[in-house]
This record gives C-alpha cells, structure tokens and sequence, in this order.
C-alpha cells in the first residue's frame, strides 16, 4: 500500500538567492522500489489464506489481473452475514453521517458503528466462556476514517465486557482489531466487519467524498482492506449502492469501492471475467459428470473463480447445495503447471487440509479409457463414506415439572415455559430387551398435514444461451418447462429460490434481478400469489399443509411462505394442547431446519404468527396461551 505521502515545495535562501526544490515523490511501496532497482522478480500466483475465494475474486479481477489462482471452499461462495457464514455479504443499516457540529460524534455514524458493536457481541456471545480458556472470535473491524474507528472501539470499551476488553488488547495476532483504512496493512483475521460511515445527505444525495479513497492510490488501500479476512467480509452500510454515482468521478478508488459493493450485494456473478477463464468444453469432464449423474449424485463442472478450478464438485441428491466431494481431472490446465508440487501437491492439501473439502479424488484419463465402471463405483463409493450430518429429532414440548428433574436444572420459575429435547440418558432404567432391527432412529412422528421437504433438482435444461434468447417462442417453452415443473415438484416456493433453480438448469448459478422478470413474465399473473408461486388449484387460503426440513440449507426460512409456517404453528399448538409464544418460536423454528432462532428467524416467524392470527388458524388467550 501507497504511504500517505504529500508532495510539498521546499525553499531556502543563500545569498540573497531563493532556491526551490521539490521533494522526490518516493515509489509506491517497497516492490516498486525494487522493480525500479531491477531486482530479480518471481510471481508467486498461489492464494490459499480466503477460506472462501470470493473474499479474494475481486482484488484478483481489479487489481492482479486474474493471475491468482485461488481455491474453491465447498461452500462455492453461499455469501451470508450470519456468525457461520462465508464471503462478502452486505447488512444496510439506517445510519446518519455526522458531517457537521462539535462533539466526539462529529465525522461518525453513530447507527452504523452500534450495529457492528452488536454483532460484534452477538458474536462474542455465541462463543462459551470456558473457565482457564481464552476462547473469543477472531474478528477485525475496518473503517473509512480516523473518528468512526475510535467511536466504535470506545463503544466496545464501555460496554464493560473483560473478553471484549481482553481481546482489544491481545497481541498474538488474534482476537479483536479496530483500524482505519491508512493502518490496518498486515493484519488479518477470520471475519472482518467494513464499515464505510458515510451516507446520504438530508436531500438524498450522496457526496463522493470518501476520504483517503479519493486520492492517488486509494484504490490500493481498498484492496488492503478488504482482503483481511480469511472467512468473512461484512459490509455495513447506510446507503444502497447503486447511490455512489462513481460515474461521476475519476478517481479510481470511488469507481472500485462502487463496483466492490454491488459484489457484496449481487454475488461474484458480476465481477468482470477473464477471456482466459471462459471454459472450453471438456469431453472427458463431461462424460465422467454424466455417469456419476446416472447413479444419482448431483454434480457441478468446472468450480471456482480464477484459472484454478475444481473440475468437478459432488453432492448427495437429499443435500445438493452441499458439496462433499471434489475431483480432479489430469487436463490442460493441470499440464499446464510447472512443477509436480503445483500440480499433485499444493491443490490436494489445501482442498483436503485446510478447506476441509471431505473427500478430493484424482481420476486420471488413462484409468477412465481403460475402465469407466471402476472409477465411477470408486468416486460413489468415496461420497458414500463421508457421514451424513446427525439428524436429530424435533424438540418434545414437556411441562415444566419434568424439566426440573433433569441433572442441573435446581429450579425454575414457574413462570417459566421452556422446550427441550429428552436426552437418553434421563430416561428411567428398564430391563434390558433385545434392540429392535432398525438401521436409525425413526425421526418425529408426523403431526397433522406434516409432510417431508424433498428439495427439487431441476435436470439440465440446456445452455445459458437459451436463457439470453427470451422472450423468443422457442426459449419461452423451454424455459417454462422448468419454472412449471419447479412450482409443481415445491409449490409454494418462493419466486427468488424458483428463479435461482431455474436459470441453474441452464447453467448459471444467480439470477439476476432483470433476469428474474424475464423468468416470471412467462408465467400467469395469477401463478405469484405475493413473494410466492403456488401450484395450480392451490390457493394461500385454501393450503393446508407444511413441510419438515433437515437443515435450514434445505430452504431457508425467510422464503418459506407465512401461511405454510402459520399451519406448522396451528399444528404445534394442537399436538401441545396450546404453547406459549417463545415455546413456539423455538419449536417452528425446529421445523424448518433452525437449531437455534436468530433475529432474523424471529422476524419472520413474527410475521407467520400474525397471519396466523389474522386467518383464525390459532387463538391466542388471556394468559398468553396460543390454542389452535
């Protein structure tokens, strides 16, 4: 990164006769001097510290011209701005720039710095305090200017938190960090929280005065910032994007922050694409993703956001947004690396070792032409073994009086209404009896209109040509197919995660916002019932139903809609005789994957119990009792 560095005139004055000079602007860092110095130089193009290459795509895109060769995570880039989450992901918060007055709020954006203070918290929270153990997240906050990076750490430094303090103050490299742009250079840590500060003023206009990013080389301390992270990057920010009219200024950095913000919110499919990482067809990629197609797996070809790529990515049909499996092929750009370490070494540790990919396999094409059927059995097999994520049963709603005789409950309120799980080992000794010849346990027993969600994986439908040719008759059909057979194998499914799975058939993996018009306008208008597509007959008033999920990946909870919630809220309050409202959070929650209830999951179920209510589907009583 460039030093702040201002050119200023000097003089002075010797016998009556004034001599200018002027400072000798230096190089822009160390590497440059040594370029200018003709020291000997070697590209080192490997990036394997993003634990998730999108936290990496776009410096690589902007500024080393896509010659990083980074590695896919199995998550492929599912951005998300929970605790667990991956990538760049963008929280907008109603905030207000101080731009004028006195104070230590002057230059601050007092909103935006207390939401990143809260999820700061939240997060500290989420990790248990262990006794002896010095146990806290690795998170780095990163701010535009000077006064926004003190008023979020004396936020942090008043909330009389000893971990928070504690973790301010380490400095082993961990812990906790809040710096500004100009001093956060090699630092790095697993999350890191960008807050930008500045927003729009009273007449909605926002001023493209961002401070150090405006000068020569800002653009270089962006790219500084927003590759501190090794998992997560949270933008918070309290203007949309599309507000910084970088169109209107030259200055480099501005044009870069605008284009890094519409990738916190839109996803890497709008990062520019080298001409070198347009795919060719690989023949023998396809027919061994075929094959493995034909015993059932879901696969994706050609994985990954630079000239690296996982040539083919494997999950299970019952989970296909998790990839266990990732395959390497000896193609051209295998051949194509230099050494034996880059080509058979570095790519399997890293995808193995640190990326935690559960099985990388290497199928050569020597062994394919010899015997298809053996390597296809061997890859099967390989997904076979990787253990499936324990399901557990849904929470069983007790009385409060058998919730005070598990070990280490002393005492409850009685006010007190709680749901938990009944563990095995509390339950009462009995004779020993011969076990039953069952291979898992058998899950809850279904409730009234409970049925199972069985996520729908739409078949190839063809190119991305085919989607780039609407509304032309022809596409038209084709694609209407799949949107039909979507809303038949989900409805109702929500018109976001119809359009994902649709242009997916097609060979992309995000819809975009004018896309996805195109998409629904082949539709009826009275097939969208709301931010919902219902199938044919079926109405919101007349659904009766509700679906049980395994994960919340399956679906996630703010695309399942209200009414299909509320009829998992009535049949939850028949099957209890009533619940009180936190009770019944938890255990709708449980329902659609949640282990645990976000705000943002709270939010949503608040809304599902109004319909509820609205509808008559449940009751709620003076005691604050919910009956069907």
């Amino acid at each position: 990164m460039p030093p702040t560095f201002f050119l200023e005139p000097t003089a002075s004055v010797a016998d009556d006769v004034v001599e200018v000079e002027t400072a000798v602007e230096d190089e822009e860092s160390i590497l440059s001097e040594c370029v200018q110095a003709r020291v000997p130089r070697h590209w080192l193009s490997w990036h394997y510290r993003s634990q998730d290459e999108s936290l990496i795509a776009f410096s690589n895109a902007q500024y080393y011209e896509n010659r990083l060769s980074s590695f896919p995570a199995p998550t492929h880039g599912r951005a998300s701005a929970e605790p667990d989450g991956r990538g760049v992901s963008l929280v907008r918060v109603p905030g207000t720039f101080h731009r004028s007055g006195a104070g230590r709020l002057l230059r601050t954006n007092p909103i935006e710095a207390k939401a990143i203070v809260a999820e700061i918290r939240r997060r500290f929270d989420a990790v248990p305090k262990w006794e002896g153990v010095d146990a806290v997240p690795s998170i780095g906050v990163v701010t535009f200017n000077a006064q926004q990076r003190s008023y979020i750490e004396s936020l942090l430094r008043d909330a009389d938190d000893e971990r928070l303090a504690a973790a301010l103050d380490r400095t082993d490299g961990e812990g906790l960090f809040v710096k500004n742009l100009e001093n956060v250079q090699g630092d790095e840590r697993d999350v890191v929280f960008f807050s930008t500060g500045f927003s729009p003023t009273a007449d909605g206009t926002l001023p493209l005065n961002f401070g150090p990013l405006n000068r020569s080389g800002g653009e270089r301390r962006l790219n500084v910032a927003i590759t501190r992270a090794r998992r997560q990057v949270v933008v918070f920010l309290s203007f949309d994007p599309e507000q910084l009219r970088a169109e209107e200024t030259s200055s480099v950095g501005i044009k870069h922050l605008r284009a890094y913000l519409d990738m916190a919110e839109r996803g890497t499919d709008v990062l520019p694409r080298s001409p070198r990482s347009v795919a060719v067809i690989d023949r023998h990629r396809e027919e061994i993703a075929d094959a493995l197609r034909g015993r059932g797996l879901v696969v994706r070809t050609d994985v990954g956001l630079s000239e690296f790529r996982v040539d083919l990515s494997i999950s299970r049909p019952v989970d296909p947004e998790t990839p266990v499996a990732a395959v390497l092929l000896d193609g051209p750009s295998w051949a194509r690396r230099g050494t034996v370490g880059d080509r058979d070494g570095l790519p399997i540790e890293v995808l193995g070792e640190l990326l935690r990919w559960p099985v990388v396999e290497r199928v050569w094409l020597p062994s394919w032409l010899r015997d298809p059927s053996v390597v296809v059995d061997r890859l099967v097999e390989a997904v076979d073994a990787v253990p499936s994520a324990p399901v557990l049963p849904a929470p069983i709603p007790l009385p409060t009086a058998a919730l005070e005789s598990f070990k280490g409950v002393a005492a409850l309120r009685s006010s007190v209404t709680a749901s938990v799980a009944l563990p095995a080992t509390t339950a009462p000794a009995k004779p020993a009896a011969k076990p039953a010849a069952v291979r898992k346990p058998a899950g809850p027993v279904p409730m009234d209109g409970e049925t199972p969600f069985v996520p729908w994986i739409p078949k190839v439908a063809g190119e991305k040509t085919v989607l780039d040719e609407l509304p032309a008759s022809k596409a038209a059909r084709a694609v209407r197919r799949v949107l039909t057979a979507g809303i038949k194998a989900e409805g109702p499914i929500h018109v976001d995660r119809l359009a994902k799975l649709t242009v997916g058939a097609f060979g992309l993996t995000r819809a975009t916002e004018s896309r996805k018009s195109a998409l629904l306008s082949l539709l009826p208008p009275s097939a969208v019932q709301g931010e919902h597509l219902w199938p044919e007959g079926v109405t919101p008033e007349s659904y009766e139903g509700f679906r049980r999920q395994v994960s919340s990946t399956d679906r996630p909870i703010d695309q399942v809609a209200s009414e299909e919630i509320a009829n998992a809220m009535r049949a939850l309050c028949r099957a209890a005789a009533g619940m009180r409202r936190d009770e019944l959070f938890t255990q709708t929650a449980a329902v659609f994957g949640h282990k645990r209830r976000s705000a943002a999951v709270t939010a949503v179920l608040e809304g599902a119990l109004a319909t509820a209510l609205d509808r008559g589907r449940i009751t709620e009583q003076p005691n604050g009792l919910l009956t069907h």
